[in-house]
């Protein structure tokens, strides 16, 4: 029973780690799908892999929302924002298979329905493409009795969540200042909720439910209805080669907080490509850990970090993810790929002094912006993210002088 603020704090963190661990397999799936028709694909298999991606990139930006509403919740009682999480892979109790990081497929898909299905709806089928649809990983043992309820549990933890804050006594619960929090005022709707009271606690837990994580109902806009309208599709397309040959949990290094065992990308330089990719992520994530937690930023200092966020998911993140996908995982005559391994080297933290702060996030971009012109020569495309991060720290140079 969570009765206690501190207890309330920790189910929020691990609610906010799972979110971004969904997050991550979305868009590791979604990043892996080809582009092209060079690729292999028909005019027609082009167009279902385009809605495919678009459908699963839009459950990815919900999570972020839901990821921004968990972090609104901890303000309101007081804790400051969670953007921490164990690396892949990573087993996991929810589930009866550990968080992975697996390209688009029908092992992929199944995953997907299963993180997102509704309580007491019957399991998706295990394999709708054939006996020759290999898993990723050995999830056959797991799947053939699985107890219904580890499927619940997540849905279960916002549901605790929500009782104790309708059982803290309220005017010692909420604590937090509202000013401290965001809305849905971004360039992408994301759908964040204020919270200050039950009433606004409560609708914003049953809106993160209603998506998914436990919903009774499975409603046509549920994540589980739209990922199961894309496996549907996909069966019916043939099952097709709708992925480049991406490795499965790809990685620079050997981290101590996984558990499991990576795939240690071979290719030095395709290796350092994805270097650079961890650390605009990191870089991002410290981002909206400055946004979230205001200690002393002026209004146009949090606009320009919520702009520099989202700038850096469209013009650096998913560009550099999808050039990882067509990377080399070993030596240029081996077929297989590499992938985005979103690692991250420690914890996300902020410095205690408001001044230290803003000098090592720029001091992160410059490293970034410089790492792009070196790169460029390994990929192309590098150069330009470069000069387009470099106009962003213009940007955030500006903001931090004027205050």
């Amino acid at each position: 029973m969570i009765d206690t603020r501190e207890d309330l704090v920790r189910a929020l963190q691990e609610a906010g780690e799972l979110e971004q661990g969904l997050m991550i397999q979305y868009l590791f799936g979604a990043f892996s799908l080809k582009t092209r028709e060079k690729e292999g694909l028909s005019p027609e298999q082009t167009s279902l892999v385009r809605d495919w991606k678009a459908t699963i990139l839009r459950v990815a930006q919900e999570e972020m929302g839901h990821l921004g509403t968990v972090c609104n919740l901890l303000s309101a009682v007081g804790a400051p924002p969670h953007f921490n999480r164990p690396n892949f892979p990573k087993s996991t109790s929810y589930y009866p298979f550990p968080f992975d990081l697996v390209p688009f497929g029908d092992d992929f898909l199944y995953r997907i329905q299963v993180f997102e299905l509704p309580r007491g709806a019957p399991l998706p089928p295990r394999h709708m493409c054939g006996p020759h649809a290999a898993p990723a990983r050995a999830l056959a043992d797991a799947a053939i009795v699985p107890d219904p309820l580890v499927y619940d549990r997540v849905g279960s933890l916002y549901v605790q969540i929500a009782e104790a804050f309708k059982r803290i006594p309220e005017r010692q619960l909420f604590i937090g200042p509202t000013k401290s929090q965001d809305d849905n005022a971004w360039s992408v709707p994301l759908d964040i909720r204020r919270v200050y009271d039950r009433a606004t606690t409560s609708a914003a837990i049953n809106d993160i439910i209603k998506d998914g994580e436990g919903t009774h109902v499975n409603s046509p806009s549920s994540h589980f209805a739209r990922f199961s309208r894309i496996r549907r599709n996909y069966v019916e397309a043939g099952c097709f080669d709708a992925a480049r040959a991406v490795v499965t949990n790809p990685a620079t290094k050997k981290r101590r907080d996984s558990d499991g065992t990576a795939n240690l990308i071979e290719n030095q330089d395709t290796a350092a490509v994805c270097d650079l990719f961890n650390g605009a992520y990191f870089w991002t994530l410290t981002l909206l850990l400055l946004y979230f937690s205001r200690a002393g930023e002026t209004d146009a200092q949090r606009t320009e970090l919520k702009q520099a966020a989202q700038r850096t998911m469209s013009v650096a993140i998913r560009p550099i993810a999808e050039i990882l996908t067509e990377c080399p995982f070993s030596r240029p005559d081996d077929p297989r790929r590499a992938g985005p391994s979103f690692e991250l080297p420690g914890d996300v933290y902020l410095a205690p002094d408001p001044g230290a702060r803003w000098t090592m996030v720029m001091e992160r971009l410059d490293a970034i912006v410089s790492r792009c012109r070196e790169l460029a020569k390994i990929a192309p495309r590098l150069g330009p993210i470069g000069d387009t991060m470099g106009y962003m720290r213009r940007s955030l140079a500006r903001v931090i002088r004027e205050s």
